[in-house]
């Protein structure tokens, strides 16, 4: 009987301190609204140009802040972009509630209404897994090739450029994602 009650005991203080270590835990949350994966094979196999982009809310002391993530950046110049960094994302700060970020999104959006080569400035953050406080300009310019029709974010650094594409149809699907988000969290 002793033991069941010390053990009980126990188990009440490691679960007290678990509950207030919890209440100070300082780990950024990622929390999801819109995802959609690209570069996907048809055969659904993994391959090395898939990229998951995103639109997700990240709170920090009870207000929301919300985030285009365009995924990984990559590196060359004007024509030729490699892709070699997997851990560096660029993101897009939207705004501080679902109303805010869908009209950045419609501002990005209106961009593929508008001539090949028009382009726009914002501000973006690379990061690793999420966004800091470090915020730098990003170029948003509307290309075509061929039939394809997409978004360019680049970062300049010392004369090379970090980009990332996204296609017309992915981008639309992503602002499509947050309207529905928003007519099911009127709210937020």
């Amino acid at each position: 009987m002793k033991f069941k009650l010390f053990a009980l005991s126990l188990l009440v203080l490691v679960g007290c301190g678990t509950g207030r270590h919890a209440q100070y835990n300082k780990i950024p949350q990622r929390l999801e609204l819109v995802s959609i994966e690209v570069g996907t094979d048809v055969d659904d196999e993994i391959s090395l140009s898939n990229e998951i982009l995103e639109v997700f809310n990240m709170p920090s002391d009870g207000e929301n802040h919300y985030f285009l993530s365009v995924g990984h950046l990559g590196f060359g110049d004007e024509v030729i972009q490699l892709l070699f960094d997997p851990l560096f994302e660029l993101f897009i700060p939207l705004g501080d509630n679902v109303t805010e970020a869908l009209e950045s999104l419609e501002k990005l959006q209106a961009l593929f209404d508008t001539d090949p080569g028009t382009s726009m400035q914002t501000t973006g953050c690379l990061a690793v897994g999420v966004p800091n406080d470090k915020r730098e300009p990003v170029k948003v310019t509307y290309r075509t090739l061929l039939i394809s029709r997409m978004l360019e974010f680049s970062v300049e650094r010392e004369g090379y450029i970090r980009a990332a594409h996204l296609h017309r149809s992915d981008f639309n699907s992503l602002v499509n994602g947050v309207k529905f988000y928003k007519r099911l969290h009127p709210r937020e």
